[in-house]
């Protein structure tokens, strides 16, 4: 399972099918473990593809080249 990572914070990533050969690739941070913490809202990337990895991958190096996250791993 991919993971994106913002911070020190660990993100999990969903690609699901949308309608056609659309995909939504969400990055879903955790939720604030301590109070004061900043709360991160969720980000998506709508893609078109055939392939479910090369979508997750395109949409993670978007967010990643945007500055929206530091890295990723696959």
């Amino acid at each position: 399972m991919a993971r994106a990572f913002i911070g020190g914070v660990t993100c999990a990533v969903t690609a699901d099918r949308d309608l056609g050969e659309s995909w939504a690739v969400s990055v879903i941070p955790a939720p604030p473990i301590r109070r004061g913490d900043p709360h991160l809202p969720p980000m998506v990337v709508k893609l078109v593809g055939d392939d479910r990895e090369k979508v997750t991958r395109g949409a993670l190096e978007i967010l990643r080249q945007r500055g929206q996250i530091d890295r990723y791993e696959l």
